[in-house]
């Protein structure tokens, strides 16, 4: 997985702070490929204790508290939400980062 632990760190933190401690977060597309240059980073964080509307406001306040760290600043980063509340089977995107992804979890 091409993110530094000061990365993967940062990551729990912050969902952890926006999202909760139940939260859950998953690496997937081309970060998980160790042999891969470049790219974007794609997340997914799987939360069940938001609405919709709260869920959206802290998906845009993780993407400006990681935007605010240097070690994020000025990169491409996607956001994908999962609750099963809102949508009770996976959509492609939510299969693709279960199946392919690395979970890096919040509360670890």
């Amino acid at each position: 997985m091409r993110l530094s632990p000061y990365q993967v760190e940062l990551l729990r933190t912050r969902v952890r702070r926006r999202f909760g401690a139940s939260a859950r977060v998953w690496v997937f597309g081309s970060r998980v490929d160790d042999t891969a240059r470049g790219g974007d980073y794609d997340f997914m964080v799987r939360c069940e204790d938001l609405d919709a509307q709260a869920l959206v406001d802290a998906r845009l306040r993780l993407l400006a508290d990681l935007h605010d760290d240097p070690a994020f600043e000025d990169e491409r980063i996607d956001i994908v939400l999962y609750s099963t509340r809102l949508d009770p089977q996976p959509r492609p995107i939510h299969r693709a980062a279960l199946e392919q992804g690395v979970e890096i979890g919040a509360g670890s």
